[in-house]
């Protein structure tokens, strides 16, 4: 699971951009976002068939509550998506005109009470997936972060990142 960072200032530069784009804070046209990153991904050999699952449970996480949460459900108020590639590693940049929040708004994924939680699981999901999840502008921008294998082949699937104790899956 990847440390949760909250970071001041904009993100840095990161490999090539492949995608860069606004998009209206709509649930309606979710999908549809994520159908056109999961496919600038899978064009450019990052991602494979079995990462397809976490890769949207991902990306629906970080558009959610960009719209929800950060631009308040405001259907005006846009949010920014940016793709970029670096050899294997891929990166998907998501930024909403909120104010961001705070570490300590975020429920301690330590606790195994935080999965009965209403709110707040999707970072601690998106943490198992991810290689890297860092939060820039003060929470307001999400960077996500993943390598493909270096064979190609996909990495773990879902079920292979469930809890090793057993006592609850993801």
């Amino acid at each position: 699971m990847t440390t949760l960072r909250i970071l001041g200032g904009d993100p840095p530069p990161c490999g090539t951009v492949l995608v860069s784009r606004q998009w209206p804070s709509r649930l309606d046209l979710k999908q549809e976002v994520l159908d056109e990153i999961a496919a600038t991904l899978s064009a450019n050999a990052l991602v494979g068939e079995d990462d397809h699952p976490w890769l949207c449970l991902c990306l629906d996480e970080a558009l959610v509550n960009a719209m929800l949460h950060g631009n308040e459900g405001d259907p005006d108020t846009p949010i920014d998506i940016e793709v970029a590639a670096d050899g294997d590693r891929w990166y998907v940049t998501v930024s909403d005109r909120g104010t961001g929040f705070t570490s300590s708004q975020v429920p301690d994924s330590e606790d195994p009470e935080s999965l009965l939680l209403e709110h707040g699981r999707g970072i601690r999901i998106m943490s198992e997936w991810l290689d890297d999840l860092t939060y820039y502008r003060s929470g307001a921008t999400v960077r996500m972060a993943r390598r493909r294998s270096p064979t190609g082949e996909p990495l773990p699937p879902l079920d292979a990142l469930r809890q090793k104790d057993g006592d609850h899956a993801l």
